[in-house]
């Protein structure tokens, strides 16, 4: 009983990548889809063998009340990215790794006091695990900038790194989503949706000004001169970056791959302070160019403010 929540998880994932070839996002769903319905049976299983713990056991699912939101928008998800076949498929395959991992009895109470407390760590996210920002990305699904709102963020500072030249920039991110490494130099972070398996990043980039550009006024028709050929202005909107005046721009790029082209729409979010330009960039895609990438943007665009609203220039 004390391995079952990890061993939901893992031996569910390796069975999922030898039967199907899943995209990042779709795989990180079917993982945490098998670990909430593991958990959900595991506590139903406790509630059964020991009645002194009915009232314990109801008390967790009742506070769980983001586990069972990403449960609900994960079967919706899925339901959307896989054919009704493969998702009945799915189902069944899960159901059958529980049942073989719930066969025999819980050996003692205590483990399974232990098993309740550790869900009750997970309700409260006391741990910051990969099931844990499944969970969260899918609870916040249908409304990204909630789980921004509910004060699931973490802040990354530009202090000491080494593309940052000294400067220091303080900008919240949330919980769920995976900072990495950014290969362009002037990106000194970016950050990635679904603990990094999802197509919206977060990006915050620094140029040094020349001293052509000391004096650069931030407008629709400079921030024209600075995008890529291949790129559009959708619209711009005057803004301040913890006071400072600064411009949002609506973009969207097309980008050269490999064997195609594929679009990028972002939010940009510029300002200048102590002779360096500012680029607080939210992103969602690549996609095909007959895409429309409005909608999908505009549902992260109350997330992509809160970013912008929530960063501190401290030096």
């Amino acid at each position: 009983m004390k391995t079952f929540v990890f061993l939901i998880n893992c031996l569910f994932a390796i069975h999922c990548h030898s039967q199907q070839n899943y995209t990042p996002k779709v795989m990180l769903a079917v993982e945490t889809y098998a670990f909430l319905k593991g958990q959900s049976s595991a506590l139903q299983k406790v509630a059964i063998q020991f009645p002194s713990l009915k009232n314990d056991v109801a008390l967790v699912q009742k506070n769980a009340i983001i586990h069972g939101r990403a449960q609900r928008n994960i079967e919706k998800f899925l339901k959307d990215e896989l054919k009704d076949t493969q998702f009945k498929l799915l189902q069944k395959n899960i159901d059958s790794l529980i049942n073989q991992q719930l066969k025999n009895p819980i050996e003692d109470e205590k483990y399974a006091k232990d098993f309740l407390k550790k869900v009750k760590d997970k309700i409260r996210f006391s741990y910051d695990t990969i099931s844990e920002k499944g969970i969260m990305s899918f609870a916040y699904l249908d409304a990204p900038h909630q789980e921004f709102a509910d004060g699931h963020t973490m802040h990354f500072s530009t202090e000491d790194h080494p593309k940052a030249e000294e400067s220091i920039v303080k900008i919240p991110i949330p919980r769920s989503w995976n900072a990495e490494e950014a290969q362009m130099p002037a990106t000194i972070q970016q950050f990635t949706s679904h603990d990094g398996r999802g197509d919206e990043k977060i990006l915050i980039v620094m140029h040094e000004l020349s001293e052509e550009d000391q004096n650069l006024r931030l407008n629709e028709q400079t921030i024209s001169e600075m995008i890529a050929p291949e790129s559009k202005i959708i619209r711009t909107e005057k803004v301040k970056i913890d006071g400072l005046p600064g411009v949002m721009a609506e973009i969207e790029e097309i980008i050269d791959f490999d064997t195609d082209k594929k679009k990028v729409r972002m939010l940009q979010f510029m300002f200048i302070h102590k002779q360096k330009l500012y680029c607080l960039q939210g992103s969602v895609g690549p996609a095909p160019l007959h895409h429309n990438l409005g909608h999908q943007l505009r549902k992260y665009e109350p997330l992509f403010r809160l970013v912008a609203a929530g960063t501190d220039v401290v030096h």
